[in-house]
């Protein structure tokens, strides 16, 4: 069985359970769906530091490259040109935000962000809706019956 990570708020109910209510270790894993060892653990640092785990742990990993405004600054590209390359997102980043990152790590965010690889149709991006309706106004004036309109492939 692998490693499964516990919520803090499960944790603090722990010490509840055990102090307050009186409730035997056996009891609280049934209740509570976890292991003898997380309670020992649990109510081993409720004793040492007031709190039912470590505080002074650290999130494991490095600090992440790209801030929030770096990321809303990614997705304003990919809306405004759909069809933009990577190093032309790199550029922009150093150019707006001063800021250099790798082609994987750009890679990684786009994943993060649910882009995928991109297949735009240019025919379909460059189609105008005003365009369109006015070439349809067009027709409608010089054919006043759609029948006597034939289309060939």
């Amino acid at each position: 069985m692998g490693y499964h990570l516990v919520s803090k708020d499960l944790k603090a109910r722990i010490p509840v359970l055990f102090y307050q209510h009186h409730f035997k270790v056996k009891n609280i894993c049934t209740l509570l769906g976890v292991k003898k060892s997380l309670v020992y653990q649990s109510l081993a640092y409720m004793h040492s530091y007031g709190v039912p785990y470590n505080p002074h742990t650290r999130r494991s990993g490095r600090n992440r490259t790209l801030s929030h405004e770096d990321l809303k600054l990614i997705i304003t590209l990919l809306k405004r040109r759909h069809c933009i390359y990577l190093d032309e997102i790199q550029e922009e980043l150093y150019n707006r935000r001063g800021l250099s990152i790798s082609v994987t790590t750009l890679l990684r965010t786009l994943r993060c962000l649910h882009y995928s690889h991109k297949t735009v149709s240019i025919r379909a991006l460059e189609r105008d809706d005003l365009l369109q309706a006015a070439f349809m106004n067009r027709i409608a004036d010089e054919v006043p019956n759609p029948d006597m309109l034939m289309f060939i492939d």
